[in-house]
């Protein structure tokens, strides 16, 4: 499904940079349906991620929409297919030679979730890899380097209110999930707050646009230009606090500096 999102009028291209303009508005940019950082609605695409790369493509004159894909079959096209970008993703050193990055558009933390009733003791991975199952994103950061570190105890799931329905039903013993997506879920399924508890904190997950690692510097360019200005104008930290991720700003500066 392509879901077309845009804002505004195009920023238009001064003399000096029309090719790289050009060629920034015909990369293909896909996403996931997976709330609260990008998830389609009836009025179209929403989250965090989906409004903040929205308002960079206006900026950028990009008009071509956002296309859907599950997560697996959208991460494969970036990295197989030149011209093609994908939000939101998390940078890790295992995905760092993998694709050329924007960002970070958010940040949010990761952690391993347990229902509050579910006495199963977890204080650190040691303990986490003795448990039945593990749910986690198919195809997502924490699956891949769980997997690398041995962990033979994951089941890979493909929407997070299904993980959470599986965890509340004592279908996985715990699920894999940043702070916010756990949040936004156990609202969407009518869950108590506090029943859905944290053990193992996986740490901080920086959200990124990814290009294909073939797209040219200059056709990014003008995408991380935009994004210094929806970040330094504030545009991204209110969209941000309207998605529950809180102050963005210190995050983010923090994260820059490094």
């Amino acid at each position: 499904m392509t879901v077309l999102v845009w804002l505004g009028t195009p920023a238009q291209a001064s003399p000096q940079e029309p090719l790289q303009f050009a060629a920034a508005r015909n990369v293909k940019v896909y996403t996931e349906d997976f709330a609260p950082f990008n998830y389609v609605t009836p009025k179209g695409l929403a989250g965090a991620g989906a409004e903040i790369v929205r308002a960079m493509a206006v900026l950028v004159g990009y008009q071509s929409g956002f296309e859907v894909l599950p997560w697996k079959r959208a991460l494969q096209i970036v990295k197989t297919e030149p011209d093609t970008a994908l939000f939101s993703i998390v940078r890790t050193p295992e995905r760092e030679d993998e694709f050329k990055w924007v960002g970070p558009i958010f940040i949010t933390r990761g952690w391993l979730y347990r229902m509050a009733d579910n006495k199963i003791d977890v204080s650190d991975l040691s303990d986490a890899r003795k448990v039945r199952s593990i749910g986690v994103q198919a195809g997502g950061a924490a699956e891949r380097s769980l997997r690398e570190m041995g962990f033979e105890n994951l089941e890979s799931l493909y929407t997070p209110g299904n993980a959470l329905r599986m965890l509340s039903e004592g279908r996985i013993d715990l699920w894999e999930a940043s702070d916010i997506a756990m949040n936004f879920q156990r609202e969407m399924l009518g869950l108590e707050k506090g029943s859905v508890v944290p053990t193992v904190e996986l740490g901080q997950y920086d959200m990124y646009l990814a290009f294909s690692k073939s797209t040219p510097d200059a056709t990014l360019e003008p995408w991380r230009r935009a994004l210094e200005i929806v970040q330094g104008s504030g545009m991204a930290d209110v969209i941000a606090r309207q998605y529950g991720l809180g102050d963005q700003s210190v995050n983010l500066t923090a994260r820059t500096a490094q």
